[in-house]
């Protein structure tokens, strides 16, 4: 009678324990994983800058991510799941990476291309004008135009969006007037005619969100700590979309906890 109870018991706290995590994962959530820089994990050591990360240690969140069955979105397929006219699987990831380093294309693409990841990059129409030549061992170097028209036949995968034509200084959104802004967002349109854009900084406000939409573009991405830290729902403003900040001091361990657990 004792060992019957006992079993009851388990019963009951294991369909409990079921019944908080079928709550808990009712509404799907998306991590979007937001990259920057990269370097060979030999040459690590000369950069203490947390967004510069390991290339190997990308390699083995791929890795995770491929032999865990995790579904790499493009823009478009994350787009349609927001807008709840696509269904994706429950374990999809996004990938982004900012300001258009020349190490993505270097060291990150050829990996991407390898375990058949999709990525976004999200690039500074000034910083690639003004590269002549990108430097293939400088994880501070940006891409060229030439490397993204290569990048663009050499890899499918790889997508490529607005992270404004010249607005990565402090200040720049919270200080510009509503034309100013939208002189900017005009002119890398005529770059790259995305309908998609990261926040430099993650900072935004009324202005750039309304310079947004009058030049159509369909969702902006955020980057930071507090509620900007978190995974997205399809209740998120499609213009402040969050994303989880990937940074070369995270373990494997908290990186496969960020993508488990719900938020």
């Amino acid at each position: 009678m004792k060992n019957k109870k006992i079993s009851i018991s388990i019963l009951i706290i294991f369909l409990g324990i079921i019944l908080i995590l079928a709550i808990i994962y009712k509404n799907q959530k998306v991590a979007v994983l937001g990259y920057h820089s990269f370097v060979e994990s030999k040459d690590k050591i000369n950069y203490n800058d947390p967004m510069i990360m390991d290339i190997g240690k990308f390699e083995n969140q791929l890795k995770f991510l491929k032999y865990n069955n995790y579904k790499t979105l493009t823009l478009e397929e994350f787009y349609c799941w927001k807008q709840k006219k696509c269904k994706i699987p429950r374990k999809s990831v996004l990938i982004t990476m900012d300001d258009g380093f020349a190490s993505n294309y270097y060291l990150a693409f050829p990996l991407l291309k390898k375990y058949k990841m999709n990525a976004v990059v999200f690039y500074v129409g000034n910083y690639v004008l003004n590269t002549v030549e990108s430097i293939k061992d400088n994880p501070k170097s940006y891409m060229s135009l030439i490397d993204i028209e290569n990048s663009k036949k050499e890899y499918p995968n790889i997508e490529f969006a607005s992270h404004s034509f010249d607005l990565h200084y402090e200040g720049a959104v919270k200080n510009l007037n509503y034309e100013q802004l939208n002189i900017d967002t005009k002119k890398y349109k005529e770059l790259n005619n995305s309908n998609f854009f990261a926040y430099p900084y993650g900072h935004y406000n009324d202005r750039i969100i309304n310079v947004l939409k009058s030049n159509n573009y369909k969702m902006a991405f955020t980057f930071g700590p507090d509620k900007n830290h978190r995974k997205a729902t399809c209740k998120d403003n499609n213009y402040k979309i969050p994303r989880l900040n990937i940074s070369n001091d995270m373990s494997i361990i908290k990186f496969i906890l960020r993508l488990i657990v719900p938020f």
